[in-house]
């Protein structure tokens, strides 16, 4: 859809459509209704929901209702330089599954903006499976980039490869925190369904450390 002239937008509009662009920008995410609706001074989000249609039928941006945080700009793409990274697979966000025999083996290659990129290092991309990422904003279905990378500091999120056959082995995408004689791999998700995993260091190989993540809308 062709995006009209910005005149006519109505003033909430504008101010809507600046912030979430701005927030876009400083958090690489989008924001909720209710801190669209905070940060214009609307109360009501059926006033915030009625305002993002207009937005959507004006072209200035993409809403997918059925998650939270479903917006998407239009215009984000424009005039972005995209790279092509390998696609490896899927990655476990709940218990591990198995390696593959060759856990490099390309599959395909996705497009990527270059702007998500580092300068250096190897880059891959991986389909998440699972939702014990949730509240990290990691969803099933979502497509991570990881910087390959044989270590990673506490807190931060990794790919990680169980190696101890006494439990569960396999990959999977779990916050990394290194307790000296242990290493708890842990979930981002309230659901007691969802249990940290906790080994001895040299139980895990770390394949890499995730610096994106990619939402594709049905």
């Amino acid at each position: 859809m062709a995006r009209r002239a910005s005149k006519e937008l109505r003033p909430r509009q504008k101010a809507m459509l600046a912030f979430i662009r701005k927030f876009i920008e400083e958090n690489d995410y989008p924001p909720t209704i209710r801190e669209i609706g905070a940060a214009v001074g609307i109360s009501s989000t059926s006033v915030v929901n009625y305002n993002l249609d207009q937005l959507e039928r004006k072209g200035y941006l993409i809403r997918n209702r059925e998650v939270s945080r479903g917006l998407r700009l239009t215009d984000a793409q424009f005039g972005r330089r995209v790279r092509t990274v390998p696609f490896y697979g899927e990655i476990a966000a709940g218990s591990p599954i198995p390696t593959p025999d060759d856990p490099e083996r390309t599959l395909e290659h996705v497009a990527v903006p270059a702007d998500m990129l580092p300068g250096t290092g190897d880059i891959f991309a991986l389909k998440v499976k699972g939702q014990s990422m949730i509240d990290a904003l990691v969803d099933d279905g979502d497509l991570i980039l990881v910087r390959s990378q044989p270590q990673v500091e506490t807190r931060e999120m990794a790919v990680v490869e169980i190696l101890d056959e006494s439990n569960e082995s396999g990959a999977t995408l779990k916050y990394f925190y290194n307790l000296g004689d242990k290493v708890e791999l842990r979930p981002a998700n309230p659901d007691p369904a969802y249990q940290p995993i906790i080994v001895a260091p040299e139980q895990v190989r770390v394949r890499g450390k995730v610096i994106g993540v990619i939402r594709r809308y049905q």
